[in-house]
């Protein structure tokens, strides 16, 4: 097993591994970060049930949506145990911080920590925005390739996250390697799923408290639909920034997989051209999340420039703009396992035929 795998569950679910470097993980930034932007959650919520005319009540709605998005990037870093010290503390807070995007603790660790941790693009393994081969497109029946379009457009984020990772992951324990140990991922669904009941009554309950002249389905479309859209696309679109570009490989073999080439050569540094949220900004520092998992998100800039001044060449980034964005959707739609490129429905290649490490190469251990 090579340095940067020792980062990553393994798997099979056996704990995380940990190359060891200096414990950054701060309870007082932590519990700050978790206060400052529950305030917002709540705020903004307030905002978009509260009687303004209804493009500022909209407006609202989408801020309410982007702060649920900062939730759960700190439920995700609660995940890993690298929010704050003690797993007690990470476990609570990683809670509470899912109760808004509806996500049970326990499967999270499953799909995410254990598959896409444990084998980052590894097609049948690592469950996100896995690429069709040309020959599974072509054996794929017309509607399924009909989707498999609409999810490779630009208008596919807004209804990926739903319909890949939402209800079939992480709400019921329903997945292949969830349903064996159902009990043990019980007590998470039971918790999340009465914290969003109350979530929804609560927002009813304001509604009629300060709005009482609006109907209820329009209090739930602002308070919560469109929230949750919000923040669902922002998910998908930053997941598929992070590991889809013409210069990112996928794999389909093990034998080819390794952890160097899937944390280091296949994640990506997403620079964004405004950094209003610096929560977000800390996230976008993908590869050194993929190599050190514990390091905390508000370290993670430095923990980027540390591997980057590492690993040289082998650094993925770019500055992410319109343009930009508009060159990966329209390159990556299909991948060449064989070729190791991307490719468009009809197979021609459309990016580099990509180079990666023998599977022995690695980061040595302690490389920071």
């Amino acid at each position: 097993m090579d340095a940067v795998e020792l980062n990553s569950s393994t798997i099979d679910g056996t704990a995380e591994r940990v190359v060891p470097t200096a414990d950054r993980r701060s309870l007082a930034k932590g519990l700050s970060i978790f206060a400052v932007y529950s305030g917002l959650y709540l705020f903004t919520l307030i905002d978009a049930v509260a009687p303004f005319p209804l493009v500022i009540n909209i407006g609202a709605a989408i801020g309410n949506g982007i702060c649920i998005a900062m939730l759960f990037i700190i439920g995700h870093d609660c995940c890993h145990n690298a929010l704050v010290p003690g797993r007690r503390w990470n476990l609570w807070l990683g809670r509470l911080a899912f109760i808004p995007v509806v996500h049970s603790v326990s499967l999270w660790r499953v799909a995410h920590n254990q598959h896409h941790h444990g084998r980052t693009n590894l097609k049948g393994v690592d469950p996100v925005w896995a690429p069709m081969s040309l020959a599974e497109y072509r054996a794929a029946s017309p509607v399924r390739r009909w989707f498999e379009r609409g999810l490779r457009s630009a208008w596919g984020p807004l209804f990926y996250y739903h319909v890949d990772i939402w209800l079939p992951l992480m709400v019921l324990p329903l997945s292949a390697d969830t349903r064996i140990a159902w009990k043990k991922h019980l007590p998470d669904t039971l918790f999340v799923l009465a914290g969003f009941t109350a979530t929804i009554a609560a927002i009813v309950a304001l509604g009629q408290v300060v709005a009482p002249e609006r109907p209820v389905w329009l209090t739930l479309a602002l308070g919560c639909v469109i929230p949750f859209a919000a923040w669902s696309w922002l998910a998908a679109i930053t997941v598929y920034l992070n590991h889809t570009h013409p210069e990112i490989p996928w794999f389909n073999d093990e034998k080819v997989w390794s952890s160097y080439n899937a944390n280091v050569l296949g994640t990506a540094h997403v620079k964004l051209p405004i950094d209003i949220f610096p929560l977000y900004s800390d996230v976008m520092h993908h590869p050194a999340h993929h190599t050190h998992v514990t390091t905390p998100v508000y370290e993670l800039p430095a923990e980027q420039a540390a591997l980057k001044a590492r690993v040289a060449g082998d650094s993925k980034e770019y500055l992410l703009t319109l343009a930009e964005y508009r060159k990966i959707v329209s390159s990556c739609k299909l991948f060449d396992f064989e070729r190791m490129c991307w490719t468009d429905f009809d197979g021609a290649p459309t990016g580099p035929q990509l180079e990666i490490r023998p599977p022995e190469y690695a980061l040595p251990r302690g490389w920071r």
